[in-house]
């Protein structure tokens, strides 16, 4: 029994530590625990989704300046200032969200194949111990 937790543990450092390698996250040693490894590798995912929100909005602001003429960027930027009733705030989000819907989508699935990884291969396998 504690060979074979002792086993998963060491199976999943390696693929913590393979997904670090392969992520390319600075200052990831063999010999650091299962743990250093997994916030190591939190902080790299949470940077490039940050950098791919960053990159889809920044896209979304060029589609939209590119489209209409005089769009005011920065009043754009400021963000859309819902009502002080909640009922009001409620009924201003659904609107918003229904008229997003189908653009939304259609803007999803451009950006899709740079977010969204590409599933695993069959050939993949397990990790190495």
């Amino acid at each position: 029994m504690l060979e074979t937790e002792i086993g998963e543990h060491d199976a999943l450092k390696s693929a913590a530590r393979t997904a670090c390698e392969a992520l390319e996250v600075e200052g990831v040693w063999s010999g650091r625990s299962l743990g250093s490894h997994l916030v190591a590798l939190s902080g790299q995912v949470c940077e490039r989704l940050r950098g791919a929100l960053h990159t889809g909005v920044k896209r979304v602001l060029a589609v939209i300046a590119s489209h209409y003429v005089g769009v005011d960027l920065q009043a754009i930027s400021d963000g859309y200032v819902l009502p002080d009733d909640d009922e009001e705030a409620d009924e201003a989000v659904t609107k918003l969200m229904e008229a997003a819907e189908g653009p939304g989508a259609a803007l999803a699935g451009l950006f899709e194949e740079e977010v969204v990884p590409p599933p695993p291969s069959a050939d993949a396998g397990d990790p190495a111990p």
